[in-house]
């Protein structure tokens, strides 16, 4: 019911993404390295075959190379460039540095676990991201320890973007799901002779993930649940209950909260807008602090 498109995960509300630098191309790389380390003996050894005709590790690897050879290679130097820089500045971070911000980049996720579980699903694992967020942390304390932002800043950050700051309404609701509306009416006309509505989710209704939590299907805004149920919810008082039809079948649905938008305000907002652009300025300084570690570097590429 709700729209779900799966999109890759963000490293959170703060800091500069995961992604920059160094794990920009990590399941390039990590899938090449497992390649090359597995070529020298078995490099013959068939990895697939098509109406009996083998394509072998060594046919896989050379493939590798081709597309993507030049890309991993490049990240490679680089991560020895940023490991290189961080050994120079002596910086390191600590195991409770590291679990913070692992913990303030899963916030948005829920858990720690849903966090990692979502990277999961592009292939990192959670031994990379921590070596990342470590790696972070370290940058961070080379060049972002005097990263400030003007009150004049936060206030033209605010006048541009201000709308982006105001809290939508919001209605809380929970749900039976069942399969025809003649089921929706029975239950309906039940629950208007005072049976309890978490009970009749919990014997009746289809959807697994709330049934048991008395159909409970949390707090949204406009745009975020399906259409025809989102109308109905956000037409009904706190306690109303009424039957909508998607095309998940029939829900016979109950508000239990309402929340009114709000306006934001300078002061409401600046935490937020503080933290957010003192991000962005660290983000800079990290790009910048890579980018001259990488000109310094005696490189000598061997690739042909």
């Amino acid at each position: 019911m709700h729209d779900d498109r799966q999109q890759p995960p963000a490293a959170g509300a703060v800091g500069w993404k995961i992604s920059t630098a160094v794990m920009a191309v990590l399941l390039i790389v990590s899938l090449a390295v497992q390649v090359i380390g597995n070529r020298g003996a078995g490099a013959d050894e068939a990895v697939a075959y098509v109406n009996g005709k083998a394509i072998t590790k060594d046919e896989l690897f050379e493939e590798l190379f081709a597309y993507n050879g030049g890309i991993v290679l490049d990240d490679l130097v680089r991560r020895e460039v940023i490991r290189q820089g961080i050994g120079e500045a002596g910086t390191t971070a600590s195991d409770g540095e590291v679990r913070e911000r692992l913990m303030k980049y899963a916030e948005p996720y829920g858990s720690v676990d849903s966090f990692i579980e979502q990277l999961g699903y592009y292939g990192y694992t959670e031994e990379q991201i921590r070596e990342q967020l470590a790696i972070e942390i370290a940058i961070e304390k080379i060049v972002g320890a005097d990263v400030t932002v003007t009150d004049e800043e936060i206030g033209a950050y605010f006048g541009e973007y201000r709308d982006g700051f105001d809290t939508p309404e919001t209605v809380r609701a929970s749900h039976i799901l069942v399969a025809t509306r003649e089921e929706a009416e029975s239950l309906l006309a039940r629950l208007e002779a005072g049976e309890d509505f978490a009970a009749l989710a919990a014997e009746h209704s289809l959807d697994e993930a709330t049934k048991d939590s008395g159909g409970d299907v949390g707090e949204f805004a406009r745009g975020e649940m399906d259409e025809a149920f989102e109308e109905t919810a956000f037409g009904l008082e706190i306690g109303g209950t009424a039957i909508v039809g998607t095309s998940y079948g029939f829900h016979v649905v109950r508000v239990t909260e309402k929340t009114p938008a709000r306006e934001a305000t300078l002061e409401s907002a600046r935490d937020e807008i503080e933290e957010y652009l003192k991000a962005m300025k660290l983000a800079e300084r990290v790009d910048t602090w890579i980018a001259d570690r990488e000109a310094e570097a005696e490189i000598e590429y061997l690739l042909e």
